[in-house]
């Protein structure tokens, strides 16, 4: 009887046990993409950011200690307050979002009629946007 209970007690924690949900950006490249949608839209800074690659963080945060020191600010100002302040227009609703290409390590996704270069790092997959043209979508 002692044995049954205990399979039981096993039985029932092992199917309350759920998989953990794996990370924004772990499933794919719409997966990437469509998370950093949502998350801009609900202005969830953290996780926004942590979708975008390496290269765009960089690149946010020069261009937000360029225009730090060019409005002669006191503190530069981060790429993630700028990009996500006001600067990065955001698309609202459920565009379609399309898989257009994948080869290796980078792939291009279509949210409606903008185009997103989406790259692999550290085994996610990261949007690169193109913060020259103020969009956020990228054109190559």
């Amino acid at each position: 009887m002692a044995l049954m209970m205990r399979l039981a007690v096993a039985f029932l924690l092992c199917a309350a046990c759920t998989a953990p949900t794996p990370p924004p950006g772990a499933a794919g490249p719409l997966d990437a993409v469509q998370s950093f949608s949502a998350a801009a839209q609900k202005r969830d800074t953290a996780t926004a950011w942590s979708l975008l690659s390496l290269r765009t963080q960089t690149a946010a945060d020069a261009q937000a200690a360029v225009a730090a020191r060019d409005t002669f600010a006191t503190e530069p100002e981060s790429g993630r307050q700028m990009l996500f302040g006001s600067a990065l227009p955001l698309s609202q609703g459920s565009p379609e979002v399309k898989l257009l290409d994948e080869k290796g390590d980078e792939a291009h996704v279509a949210v409606g009629a903008k185009r997103y270069r989406v790259v692999r790092e550290n085994d996610r997959w990261h949007v690169d946007l193109d913060l020259s043209m103020r969009d956020g979508g990228d054109t190559r």
